[in-house]
């Protein structure tokens, strides 16, 4: 049997493709009509809001939310709970499942949430019959029929429990610890399978979690071929059950026994610890490829606590039966279509994390001298959150953040610039008041007009050689000389001031007025044009008071917020992480209702913003790779920041924790801390 997983194509019997997966009761009932895996199956519908699948001697009944809610409607079926022929299901959502009444769970109705995926509720169709057909089989060969049902509704809430873990980790061991309880296993283990589609051969076992009662182990991460050289890869390969009764009977020949199997004693003899029973046991993805293995040890006799002596495994340990196979595979059938949803979720997760770090890296290739910035930040504001997390009185005792609102956090401060991938770039690098190619173009004017100086006076000094011009009494050729010196010294003297006027400095008083005289004076180019020492667009950018920014290229930077925004709401953040653009987009505001870009207020303004605030204003200040200032040490940002506090801008409870807490350890430079 090809170890491929077989093509699972949604059509009908009709030809018609089902949907993918069915979220309601009318879905349902159509995809239980058409699915071609149940056509083994009779298909009716008794009443409005039920139907059955009927196969040999069972009969599931599915029933709509309104139908099993209807005490009048559902009691004629309460009736016949005892027929052990009859399997009853209840279809919901599962905040309407959790509140099942009691009548119906005693009577073991069993229950089916939606939304499922289409395959996934083949499998279950399948479990609930197989299942009932234990319950029947009991029955008719006088078996104890309660504590069959007892372990169906084990079973039943161990499929639920393992759908509701989403920790690839933790899931594998619940799914191990489960399959062992079910079948009273002492010890197991859980693989997974990497498969190579590009190259079969090169596929691999994984060894992920062990479990033992009797003896503690602690196995280092493994991986082992996909081959018929151990139990686990022939499950993989086989696609099937290898239940061994006892590796200690096993011929030593491999090729005498089935699949080939044999038993190294090494950690037998190591131990102390014997494998004598063993059932290995593959799990299958929703497309029935097999994506692990559970390999089950020692089922121990009942009441038997732990394995000790040599002769406890002679007396308590007995081969898994049947039955135990078919709980062990039922519960593989879940487990295996839980840890598929989980690894989706992971991949979700990884998705997500790659999204938001390509956005990091998008934004700082696009406003390189910020480098570093969104990563401190998000340092520094999931740090305060940890911190706040363990304060235990004052205002914040009940503030608490859970794994996923940190995460949040984390995304919404990696996320807080956004935005500026909608701000012109030229505007986001600007480093100086004057953009490169502008001052350029100033330094080239004021070369011409250098030049234009130069050649009136080699006109006026030919003029006077010529004697076409006189001068007065007591004047010579130097007076032409000095006043072409004169001329290109202020203009010198001009160009300093602008040069120094262009840093991104506060403008020296005066300045103003210095630069808009300058403005106000002219010159005539070659073709005899008049035109201003500084354009207005120049002299308003070198006019700014402070920074570098005019106020329409200021706005425009504001509007990153407002970018942010837009671009964060449209990503479907779900139910983990729904606050990320709110948090985000208020980084700006002010308490006192004077920031940006909305002008909130101090109740509309959520605490993880106020944190990041904080955060933003601190790495702002502090950091040492923006060529346009130079880094404020850690003493003066805290006074800047405090001053902030004082005029009620900033929170100052959040401010005092960070600053008692020193949480900025983690993100000043070397340089800094040794200041």
């Amino acid at each position: 049997m090809t170890s491929k997983a077989k093509e699972h194509k949604p059509h009908g019997r009709s030809g018609k493709t089902l949907p993918i997966q069915v979220s309601s009761f009318v879905e349902l009932t159509a995809a239980l009509n058409q699915a071609t895996e149940l056509a083994g199956y009779q298909f009716e519908v008794p009443m409005d809001g039920v139907v059955s699948l009927q196969k040999d001697d069972i009969t599931l009944i599915f029933f709509e939310d309104r139908a099993w809610q209807d005490t009048t409607a559902v009691s004629v079926f309460l009736s016949k709970a005892n027929d052990s022929g009859l399997c009853f299901i209840c279809t919901g959502n599962d905040e309407d499942l959790e509140a099942m009444p009691p009548a119906l769970e005693t009577a073991n109705f069993r229950a089916l949430a939606l939304p499922c995926r289409v395959r996934q509720l083949v499998i279950d169709v399948q479990n609930f019959h197989r299942l009932q057909s234990m319950v029947l089989r009991s029955e008719r060969t006088n078996k104890n029929v309660k504590e069959t049902n007892e372990h169906v509704k084990y079973v039943l809430r161990v499929s639920r429990e393992l759908n509701g873990v989403r920790d690839s980790k933790k899931l594998l061991s619940l799914i191990l610890q489960k399959a062992r309880e079910i079948t009273n296993a002492d010890a197991g283990s859980i693989y997974t399978v990497d498969w190579n589609d590009q190259r079969e051969s090169d596929s691999k076992i994984i060894f992920k979690v062990t479990q033992n009662e009797s003896v503690f182990q602690e196995l280092e991460e493994f991986v082992i071929p996909v081959s018929e050289h151990s139990m686990v890869g022939s499950a993989v390969l086989h696609q099937k059950a290898i239940n061994i009764p006892d590796l200690y009977h096993l011929d030593e020949d491999p090729n005498k026994n089935p699949y080939h199997a044999k038993h190294d004693k090494t950690f037998d003899l190591r131990t102390g610890y014997q494998c004598r029973s063993m059932l290995t046991i593959p799990m299958y993805d929703i497309s029935y490829r097999v994506i692990g293995v559970i390999q089950l040890i020692n089922r121990k006799r009942p009441n038997t606590k732990n394995l000790k002596g040599i002769q406890d495994f002679t007396e308590y340990v007995l081969p898994f039966d049947d039955t135990d196979v078919e709980y062990a595979e039922i519960v593989a059938q879940q487990a295996g279509i839980a840890l598929e949803n989980a690894m989706l979720t992971l991949e979700k997760e990884q998705l997500f994390e790659g999204f938001v770090h390509a956005a990091v890296t998008a934004i700082e290739q696009r406003d390189p001298t910020t480098s570093g910035h969104s990563h401190r930040v998000a340092k520094l504001t999931v740090g305060l959150a940890e911190i706040i997390n363990k304060i235990d009185n004052g205002r914040f005792k009940d503030t608490r953040f859970d794994k996923k609102q940190l995460k949040e956090i984390e995304y919404a401060s990696l996320l807080h610039d956004f935005g500026k991938l909608g701000v012109r770039e030229q505007v986001l690098v600007k480093a100086k008041k004057l953009y490169p190619w502008e001052l350029d173009l100033l330094l080239e004017r004021f070369e011409h007009i250098r030049s234009r100086f130069e050649i009136e006076y080699l006109r006026e000094y030919i003029a006077f050689l010529s004697g076409k011009t006189t001068i007065a009494p007591g004047f010579g050729p130097e007076t032409f000389r000095a006043t072409y010196e004169n001329r290109v010294n202020e203009l010198e003297d001009f160009l300093q001031f602008i040069l120094k006027s262009n840093e991104p400095t506060v403008l020296e008083q005066g300045g103003f007025e210095r630069l808009k005289d300058i403005a106000n004076m002219s010159f005539k180019d070659g073709r005899q044009r008049t035109r201003p020492f500084l354009n207005y667009r120049e002299l308003e950018a070198l006019s700014v008071s402070r920074g570098s920014l005019t106020r329409e290229e200021f706005a425009e930077i504001q509007s990153h917020v407002v970018h942010t925004y837009e671009f964060l709401r449209k990503i479907p953040w779900g139910r983990s992480f729904p606050n990320v653009p709110q948090i985000a987009a208020k980084h700006h505001e002010k308490l006192d209702g004077t920031g940006y870009p909305g002008g909130s207020h101090d109740d509309e303004i959520p605490v993880q913003t106020r944190m990041m605030t904080i955060a933003d204003i601190f790495d702002a200040l502090t950091a040492s790779d923006r060529p346009y200032k130079k880094a404020v040490p850690v003493p003066r940002a805290i006074e800047i920041i405090d001053m902030e506090v004082k005029a009620g801008k900033v929170d100052s409870d959040l401010f005092k924790v960070f600053v008692e807490s020193q949480v900025y350890q983690a993100v000043i430079d070397k340089n800094q801390q040794a200041s």
